[in-house]
């Protein structure tokens, strides 16, 4: 079996937030609770419903054992989201919620997941404890999942998931401890759950090199549990002008790699690293400028050898090793209904187990601009994705006009290119399409 010297690459492809960026003066969704106020009792029910329309604009590649081979639908999906919240008087938070989804043009298009569910108990107006499915956002990324690697992320469709989507609600629970310029968090994880990627042979497959009728793909799936938590924390300081914070974590891969294969199999694993990071922003004017770095020990890196033909009950397609990855970005506002955001990434692999069969050095960054019209009724958001090394890019174009309050309809179009067969996004450069449909609030 040959190994192709992008595959890890594809594995790691990241666009359109895989992780929320933190504001510390604006507590987020991820956030917990945090109030000294009385709350009377309440119930509160939500939800929505969201059609998507995918339209493929070029046909798929002949070399490659795609599903799809001409343009056309590419996709015709339904979400309903169902949520219900209790409020009680002791300032404790109880939320179930839901999500059910079909697509039209996948073999196996219906499923239904615990969304985010939890409870959450504000023991004291700095204490708080929040434990079941939740999303937990850490880092200062909006793009990147750097030393923010908590939640798995839906890459169903690379490049075309909305911000609020992609982050996966994991079993956890969380403890947070707030004061006015400082706080602690720590968090244990109870389940593993991989990132969420397109069905074999769909558009997205990121095994798609390696799908034969007479090969199988197995995942070793890493025992994570109550007793056996993968861990996480985080320490910050607010202030004014800007916030710093130390990350620290023991957690599974979101992401499989190849461990080993043989004449009629091959098999993914899950690694366990250790990270020590920290992040920083600096509040200037019209500028929020924020920096990430961590440094990761444990994770799975493509061999040299892997790049050759492997012989029966190979093991050595990836060894253990460390990174380095860093992140520069900013956002500007200084224009009325305008923002522009960018971000820039690098990384570096090594190991002391041997040569590698992948770049060690990786680039890529993210700018994206979005301008409000009609009262903000109208949004318009350009978002562009470059890699460095074997240029590639993903281009993408999207409107939002609010109907009505509890309306908002969608369309847009996303362009995929790659410079060789070694670059990123290779296998997906035939993935343009067109996209509409519409959000339902209720």
């Amino acid at each position: 079996m040959r190994m192709p010297k992008r595959t890890a690459s594809v594995l790691l492809c990241v666009l359109g937030g895989t992780t929320v960026a933190e504001d510390f003066f604006e507590p987020t969704d991820a956030e917990p609770t945090r109030t000294d106020k009385k709350v009377n009792r309440s119930v509160e029910f939500a939800g929505d419903l969201t059609h998507r329309y995918h339209y493929a604009l070029t046909d798929q590649k002949d070399q490659l054992p795609f599903r799809r081979s001409d343009t056309g639908a590419a996709s015709i999906r339904y979400d309903l989201y169902l949520e219900a919240q209790y409020r009680a008087e002791n300032n404790v938070t109880l939320q179930l919620a839901g999500l059910a989804s079909h697509d039209d043009k996948l073999d196996d298009g219906s499923e239904f997941y615990i969304d985010e569910s939890y409870v959450e108990w504000g023991v004291t107006p700095a204490f708080n404890i929040k434990a079941g499915r939740q999303a937990v956002s850490l880092g200062e990324s909006n793009y990147f999942q750097i030393a923010d690697r908590i939640n798995p992320t839906d890459e169903r469709a690379f490049g075309l998931a909305e911000l609020s989507e992609t982050l996966l609600p994991i079993a956890s629970t969380r403890l947070s401890y707030y004061q006015s310029r400082w706080g602690l968090d720590l968090v244990a994880l109870h389940e593993f759950r991989p990132n969420l990627y397109d069905e074999p042979y769909g558009d997205f497959d990121p095994y798609i090199e390696f799908r034969h009728p007479s090969l199988s793909i197995r995942e070793n799936s890493p025992d994570v549990s109550l007793f056996e938590p993968d861990i996480a924390g985080r320490i910050f300081w607010s202030q004014p002008w800007g916030d710093m914070a130390l990350f620290a974590s023991r957690l599974h891969s979101r992401q499989a790699r190849p461990v080993n294969a043989d004449a009629d199999s091959f098999t993914l694993g899950y690694s366990q690293s250790r990270l020590f990071g920290a992040s920083a922003n600096r509040v200037l004017g019209s500028w929020l400028l924020k920096s990430e770095y961590a440094y990761s020990d444990g994770d799975l890196f493509l061999t040299e050898s892997s790049g050759t033909t492997q012989t029966p009950g190979s093991d050595d397609l990836s060894v253990e090793g460390w990174s380095h990855t860093a992140m520069v970005g900013g956002r500007y506002s200084g224009i009325r209904n305008l923002t522009l955001d960018f971000e820039l990434m690098g990384s570096r692999i090594g190991s002391d187990n041997g040569p590698l069969g992948e770049e060690d050095t990786v680039v890529n960054g993210v700018a994206n601009l979005e301008y409000e019209m009609l009262n903000d009724d109208l949004v318009a958001n350009l978002t562009y994705m470059t890699w460095l090394e074997n240029p590639a890019s993903v281009f993408r174009v999207r409107l939002d006009y609010a109907f009505r309050d509890e309306i908002v309809l969608f369309a847009g179009a996303i362009n995929y290119s790659a410079s060789s067969e070694e670059a990123m996004l290779y296998p997906y450069e035939n993935n343009d399409r067109m996209f509409f449909g519409f959000t339902i609030d209720f």
